[in-house]
């Protein structure tokens, strides 16, 4: 914009000014002038698609297809576009006589500002342009485009952007760029978040005929797996890429995800919970310790999380807390199988601390509490007796 305010200002000039009239303008100067401009004016958009082509084609190969696909349907690019063109037009018609009415002096005046934001849209342009090269800008503009489509209620859109969203952290992790792909996860997380706020609302309808032509029944439902499977390939990708930093924070994710599904709909909560147990049981197997501890503090938060922000006075929890429960359970019993001198009470802090939130508070007198402790004290009871069998069990000294 500081092109068009210095422009505004010269016109200003032009026209209140004391020194400046139409006789003392040199009008065959200022022509050839805005001749010079308009021609360069009229090669420059051609010129900026060309050299920018082979560019975007290399960030599509580095990212996802959907890039120059975006790039095609820019509406600012094509505003910015239409209006250096009109603009170039203009001048040169001004250019090469004068064939209107209007005095030489107020007609300087509205081209300069029409050159300043001429000016001002061509910088617009190669920054926009630049924006599609940057995978960072690539992610925020799939995250703005998915929200525009959580917006307008239009779930097939919106799973495209999810889909160029994960492709994103998909090339990311293949070019080991944690940072990129940590970008593109928190995209998706939001959106998830985006998403769930959203059809909460009163006026969201929960079925609409495209996707009844579909076969579509519940697309809340169906728009969440299709994001749950893809953070399952996402992962699987970090974990063979050895990428421990990214499985945690997806673990850390999955755990938000299953919050926010919660607060939207209690039955929901359990699959992303399924999906964080599954990745915690990944972690483990490939020996990602900070991943590992992290999905068992997840599952102790979560718990904490859906009794605190959920009023579940009405709602059947059973599901979801008996998935945290088998999530925890496979933790810490592979644990123990990979470390026998692992101390078996500190294995139970997370289900005894979990067992102390439903003998307490508003979860105490809920109808499923009852089947939940009965699971909770059955894994501490294997632990108690694991416990007892340890203690019998007579250490072997090793001599050197």
């Amino acid at each position: 914009m500081f092109a068009t305010l210095v422009s505004l200002l010269m016109a200003i000039y032009l026209i209140l000014g004391p020194y400046v009239t139409g006789e003392n303008l040199k009008i065959p100067v200022i022509e050839s002038a805005m001749l010079a401009i308009a021609v360069p004016l009229l090669f420059f958009l051609p010129l900026a698609f060309f050299f920018c082509w082979l560019p975007l084609q290399r960030a599509e190969n580095d990212s996802t297809p959907r890039i120059i696909d975006t790039f095609k349907k820019d509406k600012h690019l094509h505003l910015m576009a239409a209006w250096s063109m009109v603009f170039a037009l203009f001048t040169l018609f001004c250019s090469i006589g004068s064939f209107h009415p209007i005095p030489q002096q107020w007609l300087f005046a509205f081209w300069i500002v029409g050159l300043g934001l001429t000016l001002d849209a061509n910088r617009h342009f190669v920054m926009r342009v630049l924006s599609y090269l940057n995978p960072f800008d690539s992610i925020e503009l799939f995250a703005k485009e998915a929200k525009g489509s959580i917006q307008k209620e239009n779930e097939q859109n919106l799973c495209l952007w999810i889909d160029a969203l994960s492709e994103m952290a998909l090339k990311g992790i293949h070019k080991q760029s944690a940072s990129v792909s940590n970008a593109a996860l928190d995209a998706l997380a939001k959106t998830t978040t985006l998403f769930l706020e959203a059809s909460k609302s009163i006026g969201h309808q929960t079925e609409d005929k495209q996707m009844l032509k579909m076969g579509i029944k519940d697309k809340v439902s169906f728009t969440l797996f299709f994001l749950y499977q893809r953070f399952d390939l996402i992962f699987d990708a970090a974990v063979k890429n050895s990428l421990e930093p990214t499985c945690t924070k997806m673990i850390t994710l999955m755990g938000k995800i299953a919050v926010a599904t919660g607060v939207y709909d209690m039955s929901l909560a359990s699959t992303p919970l399924r999906f964080l147990g599954k990745f915690a049981k990944k972690a483990q197997e490939h020996r990602f310790e900070e991943a590992v501890l992290t999905a068992s503090c997840t599952f102790t938060e979560v718990a904490k999380a859906l009794l605190t922000d959920v009023d579940i006075t009405y709602y059947e929890i059973r599901d979801p807390f008996l998935s945290i429960i088998n999530g925890m359970e496979v933790i810490t019993k592979k644990e123990f199988q990979r470390d026998k001198n692992t101390s078996i009470p500190l294995l139970m802090q997370p289900f005894q601390e979990l067992k102390a939130l439903f003998e307490t508070g508003k979860a105490k007198e809920h109808q499923d509490t009852p089947v939940i402790l009965l699971n909770i004290n059955r894994v501490l009871g294997e632990f108690e007796a694991l416990q007892l069998v340890m203690a019998t069990v007579p250490k072997v000294e090793v001599k050197e």
